[in-house]
Parts: C-alpha cells; sequence; structure tokens
C-alpha cells in the first residue's frame, strides 16, 4: 500500500437531505489560519486558511458540528513540490451551507511561525438533520508515527447501537478496505464491546513504505459504522466513491472514525 505524504485539513460542504426547516444567518470578521512551510507555499496556505475560516464561521453561527475531513497531497519525485489531489471526504455532519461574501489576506507570525491568515464575512444557512448523536465509533491504539515494517493493531469501540463495519484504507494511488477481507469476515460488532484488530490471527497490519527514497509516508485510516449491514459495492475505492457511498445512507444510520499515519 502506498502511502499519502502529507495530510491537511479542509472542508467538503455537502447539504444531507434534511427534515425540518433552515435559517439563515451572517458572521463578520472571521478569521481561519495555516502555518506556512517548507513543504506548504503561502498560496496553499491561503487556501487552506480560508477553508478554516469557513469553519470558523459555521461555528459562530452556531451551526451543529459532526465534523471532520482530510485532503491528501502527494509528493512529486523530486521532492520539491506538493500537487494538491481532489481527495476529500466528510465522514460526519456540518449541518450548514456557507457562502463567503468577502475574504482578505494577510500573515502573522507566532512564537516564530509564520501563519496566512484568512478573515471572512459570510452567510451561513443552518439545516436541521436527523442525526443520532448518541451512535459513534471510537478508534484507539493507533499510533501517529511508525518504524518502516512495524505492525499496526488497534481496537474499536461503538456505542449507542450494534452495527457493520466498514475499514478504508487510502494512499496516493487510491484506496482499499483492510475490514473486512477474507479471513476477517464481516460480522455485527455489539454496542460498548471492545474489539481488537486484526480480528483473524492469521492477519497482520505490515506498516511498510512503498518508496524507501522518501522520508516520510502517510495512510489515511477512516473507519465507518453503520446500523445495518450495507455494502460497498464499486470496484474502484476512491474518496469520490466513498463519499458517494456514506452519502447514500441515512445520517442517523452511520458514525465514522480516521485516523492519519505517518511511516518513517
Amino acid at each position: 500500500m502506498k502511502r499519502i505524504i502529507c495530510i491537511v485539513t479542509s472542508l467538503l460542504l455537502i447539504i444531507p437531505a434534511y427534515s425540518g426547516y433552515a435559517q439563515n444567518k451572517r458572521v463578520r470578521n472571521i478569521t481561519g489560519r495555516c502555518e506556512i512551510t517548507r513543504d506548504i507555499s503561502l498560496s496553499q496556505a491561503e487556501q487552506k486558511a480560508l477553508e478554516d475560516a469557513k469553519i470558523n464561521a459555521m461555528r459562530k453561527a452556531g451551526v451543529s458540528e459532526r465534523l471532520w475531513s482530510v485532503t491528501g497531497l502527494i509528493n512529486e519525485d523530486d521532492g520539491s513540490e506538493f500537487n494538491q489531489v481532489l481527495s476529500r471526504m466528510t465522514t460526519l455532519e456540518m449541518n450548514g451551507l456557507i457562502t463567503v461574501r468577502d475574504a482578505v489576506y494577510s500573515e502573522e507570525t507566532i512564537d516564530g511561525r509564520r501563519y496566512a491568515v484568512a478573515t471572512i464575512d459570510a452567510d451561513i444557512k443552518i439545516i436541521d438533520t436527523d442525526v443520532d448523536l448518541t451512535f459513534q465509533i471510537e478508534i484507539n491504539g493507533i499510533k501517529g508515527i511508525y518504524e518502516n515494517g512495524d505492525v499496526m493493531t488497534f481496537t474499536a469501540n461503538i456505542y449507542g447501537h450494534d452495527a457493520y463495519l466498514k475499514i478504508f484504507w487510502f494512499d496516493d494511488n487510491g484506496g482499499s478496505i483492510i475490514y473486512p477481507s477474507e479471513l476477517d469476515r464481516n460480522m455485527l460488532f455489539k454496542k460498548d464491546v471492545e474489539y481488537t484488530f486484526p480480528v483473524h490471527s492469521g492477519i497482520e497490519y505490515i506498516m511498510e513504505k512503498l518508496d524507501n527514497t522518501r522520508k516520510v509516508e502517510t495512510v489515511n485510516f477512516i473507519a465507518i459504522a453503520t446500523k445495518r449491514d450495507i455494502p460497498f459495492l464499486e470496484d474502484n475505492i476512491t474518496f469520490d466513491s466513498v463519499v458517494k457511498w456514506l452519502y447514500s445512507i441515512p445520517a442517523d444510520e452511520r458514525a465514522a472514525a480516521r485516523e492519519v499515519i505517518a511511516i518513517q
């Protein structure tokens, strides 16, 4: 499995089906920040600061939030540049839609570090949706950094409802499902019970770099729990295909967790 070299946060706005009402709010002078580093240029940092400001604006407006998303950056062969890949996924709800009316960019230094800053005025439409806030999945035991060749194990707890589980593993070439598998059969996980992965003793999750010329390779690990056994039928596993599958599931029947893993 090839690894994504860098993970940053971004916002993907998807409007789920809803029952209820929508209300509008305007927020002003909301800021977002992103550090400017050797691997992230000023223009890239400004875009990430804008996305951070959008999230902060949604929070300021009082949008109910169960949100995470990831955008992958893949290192060029020469290691000098990063190309942004459309590989973003929001697995939990942020129940609103944002329209940016004005955006101003600046820079600031905090504790010797340079940051791009985006300051926005925005209109927020808040949408009521049916979400089961008691239905959650928790992943524990995954380290942020592994040495090449280490073996990964972890535990999963599902709260609020018995559920079925799909675990996706994404890299710069696409993705795969590491659970269920030919040995780790599909099963119903009982709520409030801790399960250790791999479930089958004959499986090992070996953390291997595919390109030893790189100092660090990174993977996106995404676990999705569903109250019903809903198969993922796409042959081509990408962020887009997983998002399409995920949002075909009613909001009150799904929960998700993600981890970002570096291999050095």
